[in-house]
């Protein structure tokens, strides 16, 4: 039975993270949405802890690190230190082939948070979210992967609004 509400707790969580991950990619300003994302990397770090998935957990809280940072700058050599923080997570708290996934989905992630232009940024994170929603896929994490398809369909509605409507 606590099996069964652990598993309860992390969709809920990433129910509510889902929110501010759609929330997120609807701002055009960087810092906007940088905020949501910083909530958002919280509840999602939580839900990989209730699921037991250690490496994910340690990886996406470094994302929380990340956003807070991300919503001052984006000088590359923050963009080092936090390939380098995924990188020595995955070492340290690898368990599975599965964590690989992640790693590669966050690691691509990564490089677009710190893109200056807006334009790069959201098409680099479309494919690091892509990599994330297969890998919620393969550990069964059903509001996983909803809330990242959620996050990809948020992020090409913001796209389309932003670059694409105004152009036609």
């Amino acid at each position: 039975m606590l099996i069964f509400t652990t598993f309860v707790i992390s969709q809920i969580a990433m129910f509510i993270a889902m929110i501010f991950d759609f929330l997120s990619l609807q701002y055009k300003k960087r810092e906007y949405t940088f905020l949501c994302l910083i909530f958002s990397a919280s509840l999602i770090s939580a839900h990989y802890f209730l699921l037991n998935k250690t490496a994910a957990g340690i990886i996406v809280f470094f994302s929380v690190l990340r956003f807070i940072t991300c919503y001052f700058t984006t000088k590359k050599k923050y963009l080092i230190i936090f390939l380098i923080l995924n990188t020595i997570a995955l070492f340290a708290t690898y368990k599975e082939i599965y964590d690989i996934i992640i790693y590669i989905g966050l690691f691509i992630f990564i490089i677009g948070n710190f893109q200056e232009d807006n334009r790069k940024m959201r098409k680099i994170m479309m494919l690091g979210t892509s990599i994330i929603i297969l890998y919620n896929f393969i550990i069964f994490s059903p509001m996983g992967v909803i809330a990242e398809g959620s996050f990809l369909l948020s992020n090409f509605i913001g796209y389309y609004r932003f670059y694409l409507k105004k152009n036609t």
